[in-house]
């Protein structure tokens, strides 16, 4: 009843084109990046992983301009600036990995290295040893030692910038997915959630804008894929004002509380993806 073909792609591409770009959109406008990781994965699902990936970066360089307007300065331009070599070499190492590497084995390896973050963010190592010491020692814990600890801040760059930015870079550049890295690395600061929001604008607008050549030399926007892309323009446009707009209505703490488990479920995700698909 629903059936129809527009630009070559049937009703069933559309379906799943437009889910990919609300989430990816909303994602992005209000929510850091880490959600949109299943974006172009969705969205190859109805096509072909290169195909998806040269549709979705065309319409993820429009949301950056409308990120980068609504959180206009809000942002922390130390801590973007520290991502931006290691990024850079991880687009140049993505271009080389393009079509060599298994992307199975990035999943995998984007996935242990969030739980790591993840980890560190809750202070669970920490808390598991000063519990093992509590119980030999028969003693209580200072609790307010714990929370002072929980909430010291570490600087901007060192190697877990290269790190989370390398790998930010490659997997942005291979398939869009360098969201959780990315928001692994923010929440290691105390930033309130606008802060949050607006470095990761102003970080995947520097890195989308870094691996867009390599798009274009290489001959991934053919008039047909721009024609579709530029058919989903305005669903672009929309979600990332829903995601403005939800970002201004959620309380702080529950934005965090959401970021961190949207994050985890995310590393969930492609650590099973990855699994699945190496054995499979």
């Amino acid at each position: 009843m629903f059936d129809f073909t527009l630009l070559g792609q049937d009703s069933g591409f559309w379906l799943v084109a437009v889910v990919a770009v609300l989430i990816m959109g909303v994602s992005k406008g209000g929510f850091g990046s880490g959600m949109n990781v299943a974006s172009t994965p969705l969205l190859a699902l109805a096509s072909n992983p290169i195909l998806a990936a040269a549709i979705m970066l065309p319409l993820l360089n429009i949301m950056d301009l409308l990120g980068i307007r609504a959180y206009w300065r809000q942002w922390d331009i130390r801590t973007a600036r520290s991502l931006l070599l290691p990024m850079i070499a991880g687009v140049i190492i993505g271009m080389v990995l393009f079509t060599l590497v298994n992307a199975d084995w990035l999943r995998i390896l984007l996935a242990l290295v969030v739980y790591v973050v993840l980890i560190d963010r809750w202070n669970l190592l920490r808390r598991f040893v000063r519990f093992v010491q509590r119980r030999q020692r028969g003693q209580k814990g200072d609790q307010q030692r714990d929370q002072q600890e929980g909430q010291k801040t570490p600087l901007p760059g060192g190697p877990i910038a290269w790190v989370l930015g390398t790998l930010l870079g490659v997997t942005s550049t291979i398939a869009h997915a360098g969201g959780p890295a990315g928001s692994a690395y923010l929440l290691r600061f105390n930033f309130d959630k606008t802060t949050f929001q607006a470095t990761t604008v102003l970080t995947f607008t520097a890195v989308n804008i870094i691996k867009f050549p390599f798009y274009l030399g290489t001959g991934q926007f053919p008039l047909s894929t721009l024609a579709v892309a530029a058919v989903l323009v305005p669903v672009a446009v929309v979600s990332m004002l829903l995601g403005v707009v939800l970002h201004k209505l959620m309380p702080q703490r529950p934005f965090f509380i959401f970021m961190e488990g949207a994050l985890f479920v995310t590393a969930c995700k492609l650590m099973w993806d990855g699994v699945t698909g190496l054995l499979g």
